[in-house]
């Protein structure tokens, strides 16, 4: 197991974020910080099965995952949904940048005058002995024509959100977590646990 200092699989308190994508893992830690609300990055791959509902593909995984690390964790799964292509690739959005990356999807795209598209996060918080608790956040955008930005990850070079002129490799951190799909799932998760017992947040 890799990623930051380990700590007791009996300290409850600390969320585990199982993701191998730095990336994410700090937009998260950025969210939660101002809340109280520490986490700790689980770099070790998550089970992925083939699902097309991003909620039912983070679930499985979170559930996996704290029953074998004994501790309560939390998995994202996001995808980029295009109207034009069907919402495709949705669920598949990791493959599909592995495969055609952002220059193949705007290929896809080359004769589309309708270029809506939106993010879409899904988070599962599990722990061993509790129910999946599951938090979901939406950005609405399009696509843009051409790659533009070097400070995000994935297809952020090729989306604009809603209200926005620049695409989220263009905008930098806080231009991301103030529109950003994953941030508003990681701020909808963060609300839930800062109101919830704390005698219940000790078995989360």
């Amino acid at each position: 197991m890799h990623g930051e200092a380990d700590t007791s699989p009996s300290d409850k308190r600390t969320l585990w974020f199982v993701t191998q994508n730095a990336h994410k893992y700090q937009e998260a830690r950025r969210v939660l910080d101002p809340f109280g609300i520490k986490i700790r990055m689980l770099d070790y791959p998550k089970t992925e099965i083939q699902r097309t509902s991003l909620g039912e593909i983070a679930k499985f995984a979170a559930e996996e995952a704290s029953k074998k690390h004994n501790r309560t964790v939390v998995v994202e799964d996001s995808g980029l949904f295009v109207r034009a292509l069907k919402g495709f690739p949705g669920p598949f959005s990791s493959y599909v940048h592995v495969t055609i990356g952002v220059e193949g999807l705007l290929r896809l795209m080359r004769r589309q005058r309708r270029r809506e598209a939106y993010f879409q996060a899904s988070l599962a918080l599990a722990s061993p002995r509790n129910s999946c608790v599951e938090f979901a956040g939406k950005v609405n955008g399009t696509i843009s024509h051409k790659s533009a930005g070097t400070k995000g990850f994935g297809f952020d070079p090729i989306f604009i959100p809603k209200g926005a002129r620049r695409t989220f490799a263009q905008g930098g951190t806080e231009f991301k977590d103030k529109y950003s799909h994953r941030a508003i799932a990681f701020r909808k998760l963060a609300l839930w646990y800062i109101r919830t017992k704390p005698e219940t947040n000790s078995q989360v």
